[in-house]
């Protein structure tokens, strides 16, 4: 039989390829290296006889066949999954509590309601969620008081990994009221006429935002508030006090509420947040916390 001749880790390996559309994330999550993915999906196309994956302008792009086989394959794990959770009862036994950091605003637009998805099919699980910024979550994660925990840009102690799982715009905004026209712009002479709302007195958000839009480091703002918070950052910046960087999923809820925002486009280059799973690679997790992190992987990763 042609079964006989695949090896399960190459279809599992192919799953995640195909699910991420990166060899690169496929690698991360199977605790694998890169070459050792590429490896598995070679042989698995060496079997079959057939290409899984064409690379178009540096993009892996699954072939019609791959499609074919992926919708398949991810419908037999998910029943295998099914079988042997009911078998091990390991659905009854996910039970206790799981400590989780989040940012604030990420993690009450998007994290939570995937938490609350979770909580539904396991309602024994119950969460521990702490708020805050990454040198907190740094400090929570290697005292153990968290499982793990969402961070951005942020270089956190040796002993803790990170894996990309999210990537946000983050946008420059003031109010309509200001009466702005320049909405595209790279001299910094224009932005540094403005006020300004920011969530540190390092301002390093704004600092990060003019270096990728006006090529400026060491840049200096008048910075009228400091609020550790986007949705106060936001509401200061749409009651006209200045101009401040929040995330677009933010933008586009204020937008729909009926908010008045202007987005400075600066270069009309989009600036990238990357939002990374934060966990001490010594910690060993509970079979909770593990599917939490297994299942908060699979709904956020691009």
């Amino acid at each position: 039989m042609l079964i006989d001749q695949i090896n399960l880790n190459q279809l599992r390996v192919f799953e995640s390829v195909y699910r991420s559309k990166s060899m690169t994330h496929a690698a991360r999550e199977l605790h694998l290296t890169q070459s050792g993915v590429s490896q598995h999906i070679k042989a698995l196309e060496d079997v079959l006889e057939i290409k899984l994956f064409d690379r178009i302008k540096q993009k892996l792009v699954p072939t019609p066949l791959a499609k074919e086989l992926y919708t398949h394959t991810a419908k037999s794990f998910e029943e295998i999954e099914t079988i042997l959770n009911r078998l091990k009862k390991t659905d009854k036994e996910l039970t206790g509590h799981v400590s989780i950091g989040l940012p604030i605003e990420f993690g009450n637009n998007i994290v939570l309601p995937l938490l609350t998805e979770f909580q539904k099919k396991h309602p024994k699980v119950r969460f521990k969620i702490r708020q805050g910024f990454p040198f907190e979550m740094n400090h929570l994660l290697m005292n153990g008081e968290l499982d793990f925990a969402f961070v951005d840009s942020f270089a956190m102690d040796k002993g803790i990994k990170t894996e990309a799982v999210y990537d946000e715009v983050l946008e420059l905004c003031v109010s309509k009221k200001l009466g702005i026209s320049d909405k595209k712009s790279t001299d910094f002479s224009f932005y540094e006429k403005l006020n300004y709302v920011d969530y540190q007195e390092e301002q390093s958000v704004l600092s990060l935002w003019m270096k990728h839009h006006t090529q400026t480091k060491n840049s200096e703002l008048d910075v009228k508030v400091y609020v550790m918070d986007a949705q106060a950052v936001g509401r200061l910046v749409t009651q006209g006090l200045g101009a401040g960087v929040l995330p677009h999923h933010l933008v586009e809820k204020m937008k729909a509420a009926g908010e008045n925002l202007q987005i400075l486009e600066g270069s009309g280059k989009p600036l990238h947040n990357e939002i990374s799973i934060a966990f001490v690679g010594e910690k060993t997790l509970t079979a909770s916390a593990l599917a939490v992190l297994d299942f908060m992987k699979k709904k956020l990763c691009p």
